[in-house]
């Protein structure tokens, strides 16, 4: 018995060391309340705003059997989930998800809807909308309409999007990247 029970303590220690990679997790919530008239009555809004931050912590694949292998932290992946309460109940009443991309050296943000999402950029405080996004029939396909171009879209391994249109003045198929970042 003895024997047992020692052999299941060294397979349980062992398995805790024996796990991939771990991930830095960071999540922040922030609620902010401001009172609005309402048909001429007051009313109590809340915004709920919960940033997800996860980073893989990942190792040399070329040192992998040495003891204190050289660390490398690979881009962030960061979830921004914003809700909003425009009414005395206890919910919510909408909620959005935004994921950021950069192309052409310009920030963008994609924020989820019904039936896909929509690209939008920052000019001070005002949101500009200058592209949808629709899930096509095929899963992992999106229909893009943007205001220079018009194609089908996809996510490649790394997260960015990537949208094929034809141009037909140059008379070819153009790939177009967002690239996914941290902010």
């Amino acid at each position: 018995m003895k024997n047992i029970f020692i052999t299941t303590a060294f397979l349980i220690f062992t398995a805790g060391f024996a796990q991939n990679n771990p991930v830095d997790k960071m999540e922040e919530t922030e609620v902010k309340t401001k009172m609005v008239e309402k048909d001429g009555e007051m009313i109590e809004t809340k915004v709920k705003v919960i940033t997800k931050k996860e980073q893989e912590i990942m190792i040399n694949p070329a040192q992998k059997d040495m003891r204190d292998p050289d660390q490398y932290i690979p881009p962030t992946k960061v979830t921004k989930t914003i809700m909003v309460d425009n009414d005395n109940d206890p919910f919510y009443d909408n909620k959005t998800k935004l994921r950021y991309y950069s192309f052409n050296d310009v920030k963008y943000a994609f924020k989820a809807d019904e039936t896909g999402f929509k690209l939008v950029t920052q000019d001070g405080d005002n949101e500009i909308i200058f592209g949808n996004a629709v899930r096509s029939s095929l899963n992992n396909y999106y229909i893009v309409s943007l205001d220079d171009f018009s194609g089908i879209g996809y996510f490649d391994d790394n997260g960015n999007l990537v949208v094929e249109y034809y141009n037909r003045d140059l008379n070819v198929l153009v790939s177009e990247r967002f690239d996914k970042i941290p902010f």
